[in-house]
């Protein structure tokens, strides 16, 4: 399927490029929608567990997972796992204070 104006174009990093590989043959996966929906909710759809989701790439920024996703955005799901320097430096960390298993910088 190729991609129309109402598809999500979707990827995964890590594990989770492998999984949505194994489990629609190739990467990106097109799916069409008709109305906004949450990062989580499009989890869901593809099986893909809240745990194995850190943040989730939009249009190139990241997000947090429950960010409303609209018709044609390009959505990457990033599993925990990324480097340390990389969290900061891309966004991860503000964008997943929600997360419990995301580190926290204590007050001194």
């Amino acid at each position: 399927m190729e991609k129309s104006s109402t598809a999500l174009e979707i990827r995964g990093f890590l594990q989770l490029d492998a999984y949505l590989k194994k489990k629609f043959g190739k990467t990106p996966v097109y799916l069409e929608i008709e109305a906004p929906l949450s990062g989580l909710e499009l989890s869901k759809q593809l099986e893909i567990d809240r745990d194995d989701i850190e943040v989730i790439f939009v249009n190139g920024f990241v997000q947090e997972v429950d960010y409303i996703l609209n018709p044609g955005d390009r959505v990457a799901f990033l599993p925990p796992g990324c480097p340390g320097p990389y969290r900061i430096a891309l966004g991860f960390y503000g964008k997943n204070q929600g997360n419990e298993a995301n580190f926290k910088i204590k007050n001194k």
